[in-house]
């Protein structure tokens, strides 16, 4: 009997299993690649769960340490220092405003006028209000007006009206764009009352006149008080004259806005504001006890932190506590460490704040404490080597750390790439069970069927023994 050893013909390996064994091997195979698979299985888990354990404290530490450079960015510039209160004893009057340029002191003020625009009202020669808004004029025919602005030195704008209406007018004027206005108002309540009424700018320079191209058309009026002006001012003993009633550049640092004459002197008194710094500065702190906390747990033995063995990451925090407890990079004359300002390390590793130090340091040495956090300079850059005080030193580092190139990126980076290597590495597990699964079913099923043979020749034989003339069976 030729045996068909054609391997393209299906065998059905699992319904065979069992049919001649006295036991299960259908679980027994299955007992068998499990055996194979979970030690496997078990340890590229483990290392997957590792890794993104460590992603996800990667990721902690990262949106810690951003927090903690957001504020050390509060006092990272002299301009974060400049902070200032400006008092005025008239301010009815006018007010002050600060900026960054401002110096302490005391200035006094008097206004003597303000500074106004121009209005002059057009209407109908002799005087007579226009009719209305669409009212004809000149019987249709187009025509120009030239606005002469200027005092000392004239321009002459020449405006073309071709909609010969008081609205038309005004639409013109103000399409010509011209340091004029003009808007159309209504003098009564039955729409039959109209002036057009024209607004220039502030300051005598901007002074104008208005002279339609046909005669006995329009009339104009600037009525008494009505005139352009300049504002006019004494500071500190000197007597200014401005086109404008907000006024920068008297007083360094400040801003007058004018809003009437003054009753005499006013008195303007300008001092350090240090409570917004101080806000920071234990900003600052807090900010950085709870990222101490948080870094704590990520990298602590005895709470499995997934940070516990990244020495590089361990020797970071350690550089960032050294900015806090270290001599400043741009010490002061008094003030060159946070210590100086009453910012000390507790046994725990903690900041506290000596209040009383740190409010005497801030009124004693504010020009200290200014240096020692921004180095005195403005828009620091994260990029190259430089002395950039604690608040620019520490947000350099943080940068150096979280920034696409830095090292927590680059360690995110690694154990991402090392969980699709374990997720590929469970699939080609899973592929080689499959075929080991398949060799198990094909020996068993070999073996099931040579048990079958075996059996059914046991049974031949005993029957045909049994058949045998002389066999007795009593």
């Amino acid at each position: 009997m030729e045996v068909n050893r054609d391997r393209s013909v299906a065998v059905d390996y699992i319904n065979t299993l069992g049919a001649g064994a006295g036991f299960n091997t259908k679980e027994l195979v299955t007992a068998l690649v499990n055996a194979e698979r979970a030690p496997k299985e078990s340890s590229i888990n483990n290392r997957i769960t590792e890794s993104e354990a460590k992603i996800s404290a990667l990721a902690s530490a990262v949106s810690n340490l951003n927090t903690l450079s957001a504020s050390a960015k509060a006092l990272n510039d002299r301009s974060d220092f400049q902070s200032f209160n400006a008092s005025n004893s008239q301010t009815t009057a006018f007010s002050v405003s600060t900026d960054a340029n401002t110096e302490p002191g005391s200035h006094s003020v008097t206004v003597s006028s303000v500074a106004r625009e121009q209005r002059t009202n057009l209407s109908q020669h002799g005087g007579s209000d226009f009719t209305g808004k669409t009212q004809l004029l000149n019987s249709g025919t187009a025509f120009s007006l030239a606005i002469e602005i200027g005092d000392s030195s004239t321009v002459t704008h020449t405006v073309n009206v071709t909609t010969t209406t008081p609205q038309g007018i005004v639409d013109a004027i103000n399409a010509a764009n011209i340091d004029v206005t003009a808007s159309l108002m209504d003098k009564g309540t039955a729409g039959t009352n109209y002036i057009i009424q024209l607004t220039g700018q502030s300051g005598s320079d901007n002074q104008f006149t208005v002279t339609p191209s046909v005669n006995s058309m329009l009339a104009s009026d600037t009525p008494s008080g009505a005139t352009a002006a300049n504002a006019a001012l004494t500071v500190n003993g000197v007597t200014f004259s401005r086109p404008t009633n907000t006024i920068n550049d008297i007083i360094e640092g400040l801003t007058l806005s004018l809003n009437s004459i003054t009753s005499g002197a006013a008195s303007i008194a300008v001092t350090l504001d240090t409570s917004t710094v101080e806000t920071n500065i234990r900003s600052l702190v807090n900010s950085y006890n709870a990222t101490k906390a948080a870094m704590d747990e990520l990298t602590s033995r005895d709470l499995d932190g997934a940070l516990a063995g990244d020495s590089v990451f361990r020797q970071a925090l350690r550089s960032v506590r050294n900015i806090f407890t270290g001599a400043s990079s741009t010490p002061g004359t008094t003030i060159t460490r946070l210590s100086d300002l009453g910012i000390s390390i507790t046994k725990t590793g903690t900041l506290d704040i000596t209040d009383s130090k740190l409010s005497t340091a801030l009124s004693d040495n504010f020009e200290d404490v200014r240096i020692l956090f921004s180095a005195d300079t403005d828009n620091q850059t994260e990029l190259g080597t430089a002395d950039r005080g604690v608040s620019g030193d520490l947000t350099k580092l943080i940068h150096d750390l979280t920034s696409s190139t830095g090292y927590l990126t680059a360690q995110t980076k690694t154990q991402e790439s090392n969980v699709s290597k374990y997720e590929q590495e469970l699939e080609n597990l899973d592929e080689r069970m499959q075929s080991l699964q398949e060799c198990y079913e094909r020996q068993y099923a070999s073996m099931n069927s040579l048990i079958e043979e075996l059996n059914n020749t046991k049974d031949n034989l005993v029957s045909s023994f049994e058949n045998l003339p002389f066999t007795n069976k009593d």
